[in-house]
């Protein structure tokens, strides 16, 4: 009796050992495409990317150079005329408070990244460029 239940044992571990053979790698295949996802741009939605691909923003300087070019980017989203007054001086503000509120987080992750990267050689937080929109 001990032989047929270490028989049937046997026969069943070999079961899932052969299904697991199989299954594995077209799971580990399955993670490995990419995953690409479309939409359409929204209308009235004006965006700019903003890249830091060449900065260092471990060092301040750096950082400087990021919040400069943010800063253009959010005159050009937000539409920035010299000269505006009034309720049109009112709308770009608003705009750039929003621009701007977005972006911070967005520069803090990644000087937090830099940071890590210059401390250990590695970080957790993937790799972005920052992206300016105006509402």
């Amino acid at each position: 009796m001990l032989n047929r239940f270490t028989a049937m044992n046997a026969a069943i571990l070999s079961g899932v050992t052969a299904a697991l053979t199989i299954v594995t790698p077209a799971l580990a295949a399955g993670q490995e495409k990419p995953v690409v996802v479309y939409a359409q741009p929204q209308e009235g939605l004006r965006s700019e990317r903003v890249s830091y691909v060449d900065l260092n923003l471990a060092e301040r300087r750096d950082q400087g150079r990021l919040r400069a070019r943010v800063a253009s980017a959010v005159k050009r989203v937000c539409l920035f005329e010299d000269g505006r007054a009034g309720l049109q001086e009112t709308a770009y503000t608003r705009c750039s408070d929003g621009a701007w509120g977005d972006a911070n987080p967005q520069i803090a992750q990644a000087v937090s990244r830099a940071r890590e990267i210059a401390l250990t050689g590695q970080s957790a937080i993937p790799a972005v460029a920052i992206r300016i929109v105006a509402r």
